[in-house]
């Protein structure tokens, strides 16, 4: 059984309560190391597997979270192997260390590149809430740059408002903007920041509903649109031809239950949460390598990974793991 607290994170995921993938990635990544303390040895096995699982499956687009747990689930299961459920909790707690200190590096090299590309007097289009994006417009005043942003409301989570927010907070210039409005107010924007939840082989990144349509009208006026990511989140097996699937949120969101209730079956709500912004949209990504082309990621994944990619799969590592505590 995964105690209650842990199944409350995977609801939040879920339903996207958690607003930043990397920050979604880290909560992920400390209840794994949490949930091997718990329990007798055999317990807390299986139960940081099926947590694992679990994680895996709500959030299925996030290159970030699979990379991530797949490193902590083969770290475990090898130390598990060779010393025991003691060995598999140290190994918890310097992968989870290891996770965060790469993280923080990314996150400090990205946004102090991406900030470069900012200029006075300019106005940025964002969307969602991201931690890279958040990072590089403070880095951006840091540096003495005057600009103002435009911000999607971003929903169906409406993330938009947390971002809008908190730039408000460090004195950025904001105008918050329905979802629908990007292509009427794209005549008025300098540049375009975004974040990601995956980058695939090819280029393409995913990231909240609507960049597509963001990068889209960016392309038609001849804006330029740039990618603040992180390596650790390209994903190795798209370079084998596997599709990243896009999660959905509640229908609730969009059609309320008493509604449901007496139009039935004929009338669906969707939501996703995600779309893929095809790299041909897409002027430049900045990662802690530096700023690269989309048609570069390709050659990244390969000096990352091999090639072959020497990459197992987070399922099949997942699998191992519950037949070990099992027998």
């Amino acid at each position: 059984m995964i105690p209650e607290e842990y199944l409350k994170l995977v609801e939040d995921i879920r339903f996207g309560r958690i607003y930043s993938s990397t920050e979604t990635v880290i909560k992920s990544i400390e209840a794994l190391r949490n949930i091997l303390y718990s329990g007798g040895n055999r317990e807390a096995l299986l139960s940081f597997a099926e947590l694992a699982e679990k994680l895996v499956e709500v959030r299925p687009t996030s290159a970030l979270l699979k990379n991530s747990i797949r490193e902590i689930t083969v770290n475990v299961l090898e130390a598990y192997k060779r010393e025991g459920i003691e060995g598999a909790r140290e190994a918890a707690d310097e992968t989870l260390e290891n996770i965060k200190r790469h993280i923080t590096i990314s996150l400090d090299t990205s946004a102090s590149i991406a900030a470069k590309r900012i200029q006075d007097g300019d106005v940025i289009l964002t969307n969602s809430y991201s931690i890279f994006i958040k990072e590089t417009l403070r880095r951006a005043l840091a540096e003495g740059k005057n600009f103002s942003i435009y911000v999607t409301e971003s929903r169906p989570g409406s993330e938009g408002l947390k971002l809008a927010e908190e730039a408000y907070h460090m004195g950025i210039p904001v105008t918050l903007i329905v979802d629908s409005a990007v292509r009427y107010f794209m005549k008025e924007i300098d540049k375009v920041l975004l974040a990601s939840e995956a980058v695939a082989a090819n280029g393409a990144v995913i990231n909240k509903v609507g960049t597509s349509l963001i990068a889209l009208a960016a392309n038609e006026a001849r804006v330029r649109v740039f990618i603040v990511s992180t390596t650790l989140k390209f994903s190795p097996e798209t370079i084998l031809g596997e599709y990243v699937e896009i999660a959905e949120a509640d229908p609730n969101l969009l059609l309320p239950e008493d509604k449901r209730k007496i139009w039935g079956s004929r009338v669906k709500a969707r939501a996703p949460l995600f779309d893929v912004t095809p790299p041909e949209y897409i002027d430049a990504i900045i990662t802690e390598r530096g700023l690269i082309a989309p048609q570069v990621v390709v050659m990244l994944i390969r000096e990352i990974y091999g090639w072959p990619p020497k990459v197992s799969r987070v399922e099949d590592e997942i699998r191992e793991l519950k037949r070990v505590a099992r027998s």
